[in-house]
């Protein structure tokens, strides 16, 4: 798999119409076992003082770094995502946030000891419903899929399942935030053909690692107030027969946004 540095790692956009949804970049990759430390402080201690500063100049809304919970290393896994935010595919074009000059470098007082890594795509997408995090968010549950009838399957998100979730948002076993987006773009560098590629993107955030495993043992929303009447009402299993192509979770190590 072709290997590149973290300062060529979005460099893939093209136009896609005229939205003004918020665009969310969700960029993938993998990185071996002997590089993690190195990899995670370079990203902290570099890229997220760019971020910051990216931000501060309203180029960017927000920069979250995320490292999968039990990754197997194997070099097919996106064991790290990398999620950008803008306020909308105009603010996404305008600039490229990441790219500073030396001189910028040096005023900010940052240097950039990249790590090799093997990146395997980004995904663009537009944010279609979502729940504002409550409290902070340390655990995040990516899915990923292609259901039969993209619009149909959000359109149940929006109506059937953001309401359940937002009615138990205060239970102590609570999301703290949920979102799902609609693909506009990718360019996985190992799919070519558009149907094994995901259209669709939902995001279930967790406050704490107990919650989180309650979810992936499948163990969580069936403790929630209304689960059955959810459950009897979504057509869930048919828009998308198989299930999530992937769902993993991760662990946010890092993030900055405007108000941080």
């Amino acid at each position: 798999m072709k290997k590149l540095y973290m300062t060529s790692i979005i460099t893939l956009f093209i136009a896609i119409g005229n939205l003004h949804s918020q665009v969310i970049v969700v960029n993938m990759v993998n990185v071996s076992s002997q590089n993690t430390s190195a990899f995670e402080a370079n990203e902290m201690n570099y890229y997220s003082v760019i971020a910051k500063n990216a931000i501060a100049e309203g180029k960017l809304m927000g920069w979250y770094f995320f490292k999968m919970y039990e990754s197997d290393n194997v070099d097919s896994v996106f064991n790290y995502l990398f999620v950008n935010t803008f306020e909308s595919e105009e603010h996404l074009f305008e600039n490229n946030w990441f790219d500073i000059s030396e001189e910028k470098a040096k005023e900010l007082q940052i240097t950039n000891n990249s790590t090799e890594v093997n990146y395997l795509g980004s995904y663009f997408f537009e944010l279609h419903s979502s729940l504002p995090r409550t409290i902070d968010v340390k655990y995040s549950m990516f899915n990923f899929g292609y259901p039969n009838d993209s619009y149909a399957f959000l359109k149940e998100g929006k109506e059937l399942w953001k309401p359940f979730f937002e009615k138990n948002m205060s239970s102590e076993r609570s999301l703290v935030g949920w979102g799902q987006a609609s693909k506009l773009y990718s360019s996985n560098i190992d799919s070519t053909i558009l149907a094994d590629q995901p259209t669709v993107m939902s995001v279930d955030h967790y406050p704490n690692f107990r919650v989180a495993e309650m979810h992936l043992k499948g163990e969580l929303f069936g403790t929630y107030d209304g689960f059955e009447e959810v459950i009897e009402s979504s057509k869930g299993n048919f828009y998308m027969k198989n299930g999530w192509d992937s769902n993993n979770l991760y662990e946010l190590i890092g993030f900055v946004e405007a108000n941080n």
